[in-house]
Formats: C-alpha cells, sequence, structure tokens
C-alpha cells in the first residue's frame, strides 16, 4: 500500500487482513520509494505474481496518478493489479484512473464488505481467491 496517511494504512492493513486477502501486508509512506520497496520484495524471493498495489491518489510530490503510470510503463510491474484508494469522490478522478489502467477505484473511507466486492472483481484476484 502506498498512502502519506499512516492512519489509513493502519485502517486499510485491518480491512484487507480481515477480508482474508494477504498474508503479508507492506506499506509505503513516500512514492520515490514504491520500485524500490517492490524490488527488494522480489530480490527476496516473493513473486511479483502475488503483489496487489493498493494506491493513494493524493500524495505529496508524486501523485497516484504518476506512480500508476510509472507501474504501467514498468517492464516487469506492468501487470500487477493496482487498485486506487482516494477520499475524492470525483468522477474525472475515477475516469483518469480507468484511463491510466487501474484494476478499480474506492472512496474512503470504506467498509469492509465494499473493499472485499470491489476487489473480487479483479480478474486476477478473482482467479487467486478461487485457487
Amino acid at each position: 500500500m502506498l498512502d502519506d496517511n499512516v492512519d489509513e494504512i493502519f485502517l486499510t492493513r485491518r480491512i484487507v487482513r480481515r477480508c482474508g486477502f494477504v498474508n503479508r501486508f507492506i506499506s509505503e509512506q513516500n512514492s520515490e520509494d514504491l520500485l524500490s520497496t517492490l524490488d527488494e520484495l522480489v530480490k527476496l524471493g516473493t513473486s511479483k505474481d502475488s503483489f496487489l498495489i493498493l494506491l493513494d491518489i493524493n500524495m505529496p510530490r508524486i501523485d497516484g496518478f504518476e506512480v500508476l503510470k510509472t507501474i504501467r510503463n514498468h517492464p516487469i510491474y506492468k501487470n500487477i493489479p493496482v487498485f486506487m484508494l482516494s477520499a475524492s469522490e470525483d468522477r474525472e478522478d475515477m475516469k483518469r484512473s480507468d484511463n491510466l489502467g487501474s484494476n478499480g477505484y474506492i472512496v474512503k473511507p470504506f467498509s469492509d464488505d465494499q473493499f472485499f466486492n470491489a476487489l473480487k472483481n479483479i480478474p486476477q484476484i478473482k482467479q487467486k481467491l478461487l485457487q
């Protein structure tokens, strides 16, 4: 998860775990560190196919849209599911997120059910849930 708000990270971590999506939850607060964190996880033997990125839009310095563009243009990480989390209900933000290749968008704050239902509709995640 990439979010500059530690409270959002804490709350989302709890929801993600309650929904049973992850065994391991890694968070970053600095946009510039995301790719190096992914690189480090891969070096440690974590399969990139197990990654799901939860990405806040409103980040200092480099916003979530720019981070999403970087991920989608990266030769190794371009196919990782990226789920946008934002306090913005702006339809333009949602449309831009979709146009840049996000796999979903949910407005914060959200309930366990909203989160679970949104994520289970991402094909890569649905397949993993059925395994």
